[in-house]
């Protein structure tokens, strides 16, 4: 509930900002973002909703274990009643110590005839106690809790897929940011570059043409900067998609893509971690415990069971007359016993059909664990591969800079033409931007190794 209710502030502040500032944007952290995005997500609320089904099936199994009463009563008119009616006569002798008298008598015996009317009341209060059942019901209770262990498993597994997304969303976000300061970067130099070109223009020591070439690169530059800007838009509604705000939020990332490589170390996992704590391979595994519990209970299903059974009832209107007006009670106590002698082989298939599902699961482990050693090996050999890049990216940035400074120098002194000042430029562009591209995929091999892991 404390969790909810700081989330409710959280958001609200979101809203609120965004209203009062107009087009001011709150910048939120990576942690705060997958916090939001973790309460918010419908596919993680109906993960939540699959856990709380399997809670309710634990409690249907357990019910098994308690008595189960029942009431009825029921009040009806019916004219299909029996009546006690009389026969013909029958001529009887009559008997003195057993000795014919000589005299008769008319006898007119009475019989049942169902042709009376009148209400009926019936009321049943039944307790039924399964005493043995073939281990079903306590079978039963093991197969949902291994159902809600892999059920609370695919939760974990959907958490872990959301905060890659958000993962990979921030990072685009940090890296079409970093993108963008870049090219603010080159058209602040371009322009610095177009002044001198002027100046020395003016004093005849350039050409027009060097001023024409700076203006043309800087018209280049600022139609990528608005690409970029425009990217960063569709990435940001992305990632506010994952985090489930409305259209009118306004938020942002915090931070750069540098903060983050050097803040973010190398996670220390290895393939038997991932195989053993995958959460596809724990759910996978939770749920062929679950069908080993439900293989026991079809196979129950022509064992007899024994059960107790209590009634007590109060009738009215059910006897024959005179005494049909009256109203009667009773109970009975006892015990039952169930057998089922042929069902066709129904059992036999329902066997089979749990043991062939247990077979198709053991080869989806089979087939995980194979994608997941290729992906870990992949990934751990992308990481190591990413480092050396960085390394000659960070050594090439540092000669790119240098040269760029130097043929500003150069430029500025007249050494250079326009041309060898701009290919100095763009190399220093490109260094700067591989090696933020560098940054991203790191980061990104590293939430993915994390998320193979199930940590």
């Amino acid at each position: 509930m404390k969790r909810n209710i700081k989330l409710l502030i959280l958001i609200t502040g979101f809203l609120v900002f965004s209203m009062a500032n107009g087009m001011a944007q709150k910048k939120i952290s990576l942690q705060e973002a997958m916090h939001i995005a973790l309460e918010n997500n419908p596919a993680v609320k109906a993960a939540k909703s699959q856990v709380d089904i399997a809670r309710a099936k634990t409690m249907q199994a357990k019910s098994t274990f308690y008595p189960q009463a029942s009431f009825l009563s029921k009040y009806f008119y019916t004219n299909n009643l029996p009546g006690m009616y009389p026969l013909a006569g029958v001529s009887v002798p009559v008997l003195n110590n057993g000795t014919p008298t000589g005299d008769n008598i008319i006898m007119h015996p009475m019989a049942p005839y169902p042709n009376r009317s009148r209400d009926v009341m019936q009321m049943n209060l039944n307790i039924v106690y399964p005493i043995y059942a073939g281990q079903k019901r306590l079978n039963a209770v093991k197969s949902t809790e291994k159902l809600k262990a892999a059920y609370n498993r695919q939760l974990q597994q959907a958490r872990e897929e959301l905060k890659l997304k958000v993962k990979t969303a921030y990072y685009n976000n940090l890296f079409l940011l970093d993108v963008i300061n870049v090219y603010n970067q080159v058209l602040k130099q371009l322009n610095q570059h177009l002044q001198l070109a002027k100046a020395a223009y003016k004093e005849g020591v350039r050409s027009e043409f060097d001023v024409l070439n700076f203006e043309s690169k800087i018209e280049e530059f600022k139609h990528r900067l608005v690409e970029m800007e425009g990217n960063k838009r569709i990435a940001g509604t992305a990632l506010k998609n994952l985090l489930a705000l409305p259209d009118s939020s306004n938020v942002d990332v915090e931070g750069n893509l540098k903060s983050y490589i050097q803040t973010t170390p190398v996670p220390s996992i290895s393939l038997s971690d991932i195989q053993n704590g995958n959460n596809k391979v724990k759910s996978l595994q939770h749920m062929k415990e679950a069908l080993k519990e439900k293989e026991k209970i079809e196979a129950a299903g022509n064992l007899p069971t024994l059960f107790a059974f209590g009634n007590y009832h109060i009738l009215h209107g059910m006897d024959f007359p005179p005494f049909d007006k009256t109203w009667r009670n009773g109970y009975a106590l006892g015990v039952g016993l169930k057998i089922n002698l042929f069902d066709g082989n129904r059992t036999k298939g329902k066997v089979e059909e749990v043991k062939a599902t247990m077979d198709k699961i053991k080869n989806y482990q089979k087939g995980l664990n194979l994608q997941l050693r290729y992906l870990f090996n992949k990934t751990i050999e992308d990481i190591q591969s990413l480092k050396a890049q960085q390394v000659a990216s960070e050594d090439h940035l540092k000669v790119a800079e240098k040269a760029y400074e130097i043929a500003g120098v150069a430029y500025k002194n007249g050494v250079l033409t326009n041309i060898e000042l701009n290919d100095a430029q763009l190399n220093m562009t490109k260094a700067k931007l591989s090696l933020l591209n560098i940054h991203k995929n790191l980061l990104l091999e590293y939430a993915q190794l994390q998320f193979l892991s199930g940590k």
